[in-house]
């Protein structure tokens, strides 16, 4: 670690020096607590089963170290710190490699995680997937699939399921949420405190490598959802950490702490971690949380600005290949420009404008939709302004899922998340799409409660698995839906909600046509630009499959209630 860059707030190594490193016949610890009066390491688990003492000394400024003999790898361990204000609290190690299973908030002594890797030459070829298609699909690994009794797979268990379904179901990528230890498991892991922990609920880092090893071996790349901006309020984790606020700021909009992004030690503690994400677990790239929250709603806004910035420049430098995505559009700070030209140097930016206009405009009645349509269709906003993701995340299924807030009885809601997906699939950007909305899942997503995967007995939400199955396979031999080079309108009628829009990239050209409304239209006019004929190739509902002449840049088409598909233009 260079520890002048760990003052300036721009060290992605800082986990070489602070936590518990073991070496031959005891352990060194390094702990930053500027304020603190006194700091001691307290240990148990050792071979007699007692608890130990050992005493830290200041080293740097604000840094205390210890040396504790006997202490190896596998003992439990927390600082007790007297703080500024007199107090004395034990806190788990905001730098630890391994926590025990809560509500038991200890650190676990492990240094630094290893594991026999086999994916030197998935590492070698990953790439940002500008080029490529790129359809992620978002989970909770904790959830993802339960045992009988109710307890998660672990991740070894998930590592023999998860990525033969993601290749057979035509997915591209996994974006896992937060992975860091956390307490409270109705925070999602959005209320971490082991930020170099992969949390010990299914199988701490041995069984996390496992599973990206096996997504690695089946082409799978592997997002992780990073939370650089809030943090778990607990009094024996990281907050007031040495008797008086440290890492945090202030507190946030969801009951847990802001990190102080004006502080240069908190932000190398923060760009350490996300290294040690994509370095040491080889994630291959971060999904970052509520940055506009950190850009307009906290103190300091510029500085979170600052911090981003050098986030994104450091990880590009570092990790060749890494994706790094936006969770909020962010847009007037230019979140996928790049930092010499003033951006925030992200990668992808979630398009969260089109997905409430999108949810709200099927979720409104069939009769009061066109007050809504010019919404759905300005939310496509300019091509190529962005490199954008269409997502329908979790955040869209809490506290109500997708399917539940759809317009309409079950078959009229079966028709339009058909619709939906089509239209998430074409419009120009990447997909993400959370666990269970593949089939139409009818519950909320709640932490702990796995899917509905029962629902695939149903043949309406079987017929939508092999839709959206189709859907991506289809997605993923077009070009023209991955990488689209050009976008035109061919039709928007606010009057009976058909909007059809074409994509070009090489020599393909498609046209997508979506009749949202519950009235048949025969005849309808489109303008797809020149060709010969239309050929349809995908449809979501019933479509006419006969190939349909062009004339002078009109086309007509017939199209039922709740139905769509994508023409090929020859």
């Amino acid at each position: 670690m260079n520890i002048q860059g760990f003052y300036t707030g721009r060290e992605f190594d800082a986990d070489t020096f602070f936590g518990a490193h073991p070496y031959e016949g005891g352990t060194h610890f390094a702990v930053w607590a500027p304020s603190a009066r006194d700091v001691k390491v307290i240990t148990s688990g050792l071979s007699d089963g007692s608890w130990a003492e050992w005493q830290m000394h200041r080293s740097y400024s604000g840094c205390w170290e210890a040396d504790a003999a006997g202490v190896t790898r596998g003992t439990c361990y927390q600082y007790r710190v007297c703080g500024a204000d007199g107090s004395v609290v034990d806190h788990c190690d905001p730098y630890g490699t391994a926590m025990t299973l809560r509500p038991d908030g200890r650190s676990i002594v492990w240094g630094a995680p290893t594991c026999q890797w086999t994916d030197s030459a998935w590492m070698a070829k990953r790439s940002k997937n500008f080029d490529a298609p790129l359809n992620i699909y978002e989970a909770q690994a904790g959830s993802w699939r339960c045992k009988e009794d109710g307890t998660p797979y672990t991740y070894s268990e998930l590592a023999k399921q998860l990525p033969a379904y993601l290749k057979e179901n035509g997915y591209t990528h996994l974006e896992l949420m937060p992975l860091s230890e956390y307490p409270f498991d109705g925070s999602w892991g959005y209320q971490g405190c082991g930020y170099f922990a992969p949390t010990q609920r299914i199988g701490g880092f041995a069984g996390f490598a496992a599973l990206v090893d096996a997504l690695h071996a089946a082409g799978i790349a592997v997002l992780m959802d990073f939370v650089p901006v809030h943090f778990a309020p607990d009094a024996d984790r990281l907050a007031c950490f040495d008797g008086a606020p440290l890492f945090e700021s202030g507190p946030s909009d969801w009951g847990s702490l802001n990190f102080d992004l004006a502080s240069p030690p908190v932000r190398s503690f923060l760009l350490s971690s996300a290294a040690f994400w994509l370095q040491v677990c080889r994630c291959d790239g971060l999904r970052v949380d509520a940055i506009g929250n950190a850009l307009y709603h906290c103190p300091n806004g510029w500085q979170a600005a600052e911090f981003f910035k050098t986030l994104t420049a450091g990880l590009h430098a570092r990790f060749p290949g890494c994706m790094l995505v936006a969770e909020d559009s962010a847009g007037s700070m230019n979140a996928t420009s790049d930092t010499a030209s003033g951006g925030l140097g992200f990668d992808y930016v979630w398009e969260i404008g089109w997905t409430q206009d999108t949810l709200a405009y099927f979720a409104a009645p069939f009769g009061g939709r066109s007050a809504l349509f010019r919404q759905l269709c300005g939310s496509f906003g300019p091509f190529g302004a962005v490199q954008g993701v269409n997502a329908l995340s979790h955040d869209e299924n809490h506290p109500a899922s997708i399917f539940t807030r759809l317009y309409g009885n079950v078959e009229e809601k079966l028709a339009q998340m058909r619709l939906l997906l089509l239209l998430q699939a074409a419009r120009p950007g990447k997909s993400l799409l959370f666990a269970g909305v593949e089939f139409g899942q009818p519950d909320a997503f709640t932490d702990g409660r796995e899917p509905n995967w029962a629902m695939l007995a149903d043949a309406g939400h079987r017929a939508l698995a092999d839709y959206s199955k189709a859907l991506n396979a289809f997605c993923l031999a077009h070009p023209a839906l991955y990488t689209p080079q050009s976008f035109a309108w061919a039709a928007q009628d606010a009057s009976t909600g058909v909007l059809g829009f074409t994509l070009q990239a090489g020599c393909e050209t498609l046209l997508c046509a979506l009749n949202t409304g519950t009235q048949a239209v025969q005849g309808f006019g489109l303008k797809p630009g020149w060709g010969s004929c239309a050929l349809p190739l995908f449809a979501a509902g019933w479509v006419d499959h006969a190939p349909r002449p062009i004339a002078n840049g009109w086309l007509a088409l017939d199209l039922a209630p709740l139905s769509g598909g994508i023409w090929q233009i020859e």
